[in-house]
């Protein structure tokens, strides 16, 4: 089994258990959807407001901080395509014509109105779900079922045990961090000697969900501190953010580096090795990499890596054996890149403590 199939490969059998965050989740779904259906009936809107639930199931399955920006975004997706399918019923027959041309707006209209670069798939689905009921009033109703579960999530939904963004990401960032030393040191005791077979294969998918981590830290750390504006609670929370965000940024500047190295010293133990000599130049790289992964790992800790990098230097200045080839020199460049992005970061953040 290669080494990230050992560090990441699923739990077989069983279920599970639930995280607080999860169950406080559930709970604040399911509250924000009765409340929603409850408001709307007692409103005269529907006997049964379906679409008065949605926003809450929709919106609130991610971070409730985000609740507000995601309901205005999907208010603003449900108006559009409300008008586009009451434009169509007014003009065109219901024949399977007219329902080309409503998805074909509303396909259109989904790619003008976008958050976070995504396409709003609630324009086609208002368009198309509208044009098929065909029924004096639907439009206007399910408008005001829209607005009831958005007005409830944007009010309730954010003060409903409200998680910490900064805890979130940390602990994300630390997970990552955990994993990648892991890898790491698997790599420093054995290194060129990636296994073979099914196995390895199985770990080559696994190291990029790895590599992909860094760049959903930053996404997910923009859309928080986009939530803070909007948040009561978690104002405060600003600060930690911008210190946690200089982690994850040099979790994801290093992470293209580490993750070429990584290939390049499992490719040297498989069957597509350059030379024979290959695994004999890998090793030479061990107090290197050991060195890199001590700095790396402590500085994405929050700790200043000064002496860890001070002492990948002396060994970086070193050199590797005689005759060690491009190989040899290709792999010591990674590591001193993400050397150079570790001295940048610390210079940045450290320097003057």
């Amino acid at each position: 089994m290669s080494v990230l199939g050992r560090l990441c490969r699923p739990v077989r059998g069983g279920l599970r258990r639930l995280s607080v965050q999860e169950v406080r989740g559930g709970a604040r779904m399911v509250l924000c959807a009765t409340l929603s259906w409850y408001l709307a009936v007692e409103l005269g809107i529907n006997s049964a407001p379906i679409a008065a639930v949605l926003p809450a199931v929709f919106t609130l399955s991610g971070i409730p901080l985000w609740a507000p920006r995601l309901g205005l975004y999907r208010l603003g997706s449900v108006l559009l395509g409300v008008g586009i399918a009451a434009v169509a019923l007014r003009w065109l027959p219901v024949s399977t014509l007219s329902l080309a041309v409503v998805v074909s707006a509303g396909y259109l209209a989904s790619l003008l109105l976008r958050i976070d670069g995504a396409p709003s798939q609630q324009v086609l689905v208002s368009a198309v779900l509208v044009f098929g009921v065909p029924v004096s009033g639907y439009p206007e109703q399910r408008v005001l079922e829209n607005l009831v579960g958005i007005a409830v999530v944007i009010l309730l939904g954010p003060l409903l045990w409200p998680p910490d963004p900064f805890r979130l990401l940390s602990g994300r960032l630390d997970a990552y961090r955990g994993l990648l030393d892991r890898l790491l040191v698997e790599l420093g005791r054995r290194p060129g000697r990636a296994p073979l077979g099914q196995g390895a294969a199985q770990g080559s998918v696994q190291a990029g969900d790895l590599w992909q981590q860094p760049h959903d830290l930053a996404r997910d750390l923009g859309r928080a501190r986009r939530a803070l504006r909007w948040s009561v609670t978690h104002r405060r929370s600003a600060a930690a953010l911008d210190e946690v965000g200089h982690r994850i940024r040099l979790a994801e500047r290093t992470a293209a580096p580490l993750h070429c190295l990584t290939a390049q010293l499992q490719a040297a133990g498989g069957p597509a090795a350059a030379r024979p000599g290959d695994a004999h130049v890998c090793e030479g790289l061990g107090p290197l990499l050991d060195a890199v992964r001590h700095a790396l790992v402590r500085a994405l800790a929050g700790a200043d890596p000064a002496e860890p990098i001070a002492r990948a230097r002396v060994i970086g200045e070193q050199g590797g054996p005689a005759g060690s080839g491009r190989h040899d020199g290709l792999l010591r460049g990674l590591l001193l890149l993400v050397l150079d992005r570790l001295d940048d970061y610390r210079e940045a953040h450290f320097t003057g403590r």
